[in-house]
């Protein structure tokens, strides 16, 4: 398994990690700060209309970029609609903040892609019929609302746990940096408590042809106790970078590194043990390579 790239030291109730803009994201009082993010609108959103409105004047632009929209001056009953089933929400009841994400073509095709690649992964593990797809169903944190690309839950749940979270889930960003895609990573870790057991991030390069696939896991068991709470380090337990030419579909691929295929421990996925033949799911370094090329298809690279 490759070397850990990133490490910050959070818990699930408060943050102490050197990195505001993980900060920010991770902390249950977020203030759904633009994390590297360029607002095509900032409006306030008051009714469903005012918020209709400004959608779709950004659905007229370029369908191959992904746009995003901040409201202010929410209120909670708007808040709870879903405006589309192409977007994505993410609520601040405290601060009635709403950022609206609308994915162009390259985001949806490599969600899709992934989620293609990983149902073949479990089938080939022996988990075929084990699992829900959640896809992007909202999930309620402490203080905050959100929609993951793509989330997973066992159909069979220990009585420990409950199915607010999914055990699985997955974040593509195509204009957002790579810090803002492993913040989304914190923020589904800390507020689940530990219940996400694991964040596949996707991020696509939009100037050249570039993906970076990362699983972002929180560190057991808790290394250190401040303020009477468990601290835990979430990490990047994998970091592979899939890149091309740009402009040229037939030059050969590079990936890096291309010894090891994306790896999901079963346990992580079905919260138990796996029993002989099943085996961990693994997303192989040519199924990456599928997923990256489904991005830059879309994006003429």
């Amino acid at each position: 398994m490759s070397a850990v790239t990133s490490e910050l030291a959070f818990s699930p109730e408060t943050y102490t990690g050197p990195t505001s803009i993980i900060a920010e994201a991770m902390s249950d009082t977020t203030h759904l700060d633009c994390f590297d993010m360029e607002f095509q609108m900032d409006r306030i959103g008051s009714s469903p209309q005012a918020i209709r409105s400004i959608l779709d004047r950004l659905r007229k632009g370029s369908k191959f970029v992904t746009m995003y929209a901040r409201f202010t001056n929410v209120p909670p009953d708007v808040a709870k609609l879903k405006f589309s089933k192409a977007c994505h929400q993410m609520y601040n009841p405290e601060t009635r903040a709403m950022i609206i994400t609308l994915p162009g073509r390259p985001h949806d095709a490599v969600a899709m892609e992934f989620t293609s690649q990983f149902i073949v992964a479990t089938f080939l593990s022996n988990m075929k019929n084990t699992l829900w797809s959640l896809s992007s169903a909202r999930v309620e944190g402490t203080r905050c609302s959100k929609e993951p690309d793509g989330s997973w839950i066992p159909k069979d749940l220990p009585a420990s746990r409950n199915d607010t979270w999914p055990t699985i889930v997955l974040e593509v960003g195509v204009s957002e940096s790579l810090n803002k895609l492993r913040a989304d990573a914190a923020w589904w870790l800390s507020n689940s408590k530990g219940d996400v057991n694991l964040v596949i991030i996707i991020s696509i390069n939009q100037a050249v042809a570039e993906v970076t696939f990362e699983s972002i896991v929180l560190q057991q068991p808790p290394t250190y106790m401040r303020n009477g709470q468990r601290q835990y380090r979430p990490h990047t337990r994998q970091s592979i970078v899939v890149s091309r030419a740009p402009s040229s579909p037939g030059q050969p691929i590079n990936t890096v590194p291309n010894t090891l295929p994306l790896k999901i421990l079963f346990e992580e996925v079905l919260c138990r043990p796996p029993q002989p033949p099943e085996t961990d799911p693994v997303i192989s370094i040519s199924s990456l390579e599928e997923i990256a090329s489904a991005a830059w298809r879309w994006q003429g690279l």
